[in-house]
């Protein structure tokens, strides 16, 4: 018998509980499970009281549940949460491109991933064949990312990040972009903007807006001759959010739309109200998609390197599988351009 340190006697091959270090707390048993595997509904003061003393009286966490070394199935998961964007039906094809070039195969998700008990019904499929996951539609508020990073599963982002998730992340600097597209507008002599964004909790919508509005501050640009309005990245949202932006009193002489498939709701509700463009409505989207470069749209916008973020991020995917996961992250920003075409032209009455 060996004696503790209030004389109380235990076999040394006693078992320690998840209950010995709930009772010691004073909390449940669910609580301490949830701590020790990390959920982030616990509070970062929990889960270290937790660890502490698990720590203390000899806790081992059980194998089971946890992601087991197993041979490669050289299957990568892409992560989406829709595929209405042809921006993204791009993307896809080129990382299927990619990462078969590297050996690898993909599956795809099609999932906000925006609530993690979703995990619990993908981790069969994660846990039992996936030596990867990118993510390519993460929001900023997902906790998924976190979670998949605890569980040790290999990720990387792209096009969108999420902030205080150290993940190698792959895309372009947006507050850069938009600062690009607000000096375009401001040079053309357009001094009322419209913002018709993406969902606010996308690192895509707040990055371009902080950079039209940053850039227009400076110009000495008054904040409330913007506006500012939110939506759904589809073409119907830009249609709707357009169509009341454009009825207000004091109408603004170009929008910034939030990618190209907001911009083309932006173009039909220009049309249905009888606003030319663009001799009374300038009008710039982001991502420069096939669609935005036919004669019949002639969209001006923000080119992304569609193919070098797919190739990008499928070869720092497949490092980080080849290292287990270990290393630092890597941020990679690649360079956009500028495409002008023929919906941004001068506002009424400037040269």
């Amino acid at each position: 018998m060996q004696k503790n340190a209030n004389g109380a006697g235990r076999k040394r091959s006693t078992k320690v509980r998840l209950e010995d270090v709930a009772d010691r707390l004073g909390i449940s048993v669910s609580t301490v499970s949830r701590s020790l595997a990390g959920h982030p509904a616990i509070s970062a003061e929990t889960r270290g009281a937790v660890q502490a003393v698990a720590a203390e009286l000899g806790y081992r966490i059980p194998t089971q549940g946890r992601r087991a070394k197993k041979p490669s199935t050289k299957l990568i998961g892409v992560v989406v949460g829709a595929l209405h964007n042809r921006f993204m039906t791009l993307l896809l094809t080129h990382l299927h491109d990619a990462l078969q070039e590297l050996g690898y195969q993909i599956t795809l998700v099609i999932d906000s991933m925006n609530d993690s008990q979703n995990l619990l019904a993908f981790r069969p499929l994660i846990d039992g064949y996936l030596d990867g996951l990118i993510f390519a539609t993460a929001t900023l508020d997902s906790p998924v990312v976190a979670e998949m990073q605890r569980r040790g599963i290999p990720l990387v982002l792209v096009v969108r990040s999420v902030d205080d998730v150290k993940a190698d992340t792959v895309e372009i600097d947006n507050v850069h972009a938009g600062a690009v597209a607000a000096e375009h507008l401001y040079q053309l002599g357009h001094r009322r903007i419209g913002l018709v964004m993406g969902p606010r909790n996308t690192s895509t919508s707040r990055d371009r807006a902080q950079g039209v509005l940053s850039w227009f501050s400076a110009a000495g640009l008054a904040t409330d001759a913007i506006s500012v309005v939110c939506c759904d990245y589809t073409t119907e949202a830009g249609y709707s959010s357009a169509v009341s932006m454009l009825n207000e009193p004091t109408r603004v002489t170009a929008i910034v739309a939030g990618n190209d498939t907001i911009a083309l709701g932006v173009l039909e509700a220009a049309k249905r109200l009888g606003i030319q463009v663009p001799e009374q409505l300038s009008i710039i989207g982001f991502d420069d998609m096939p669609l935005a470069g036919s004669p019949l749209v002639a969209l001006t916008s923000i080119r992304q390197p569609v193919e070098s973020m797919a190739r990008t991020a499928a070869r720092r995917l497949v490092e980080r599988v080849r290292v287990g996961g270990m290393g630092a992250p890597v941020h990679d920003v690649l360079p956009i351009q500028l495409v002008r075409r023929e919906t941004t032209g001068p506002a009424s009455g400037s040269d």
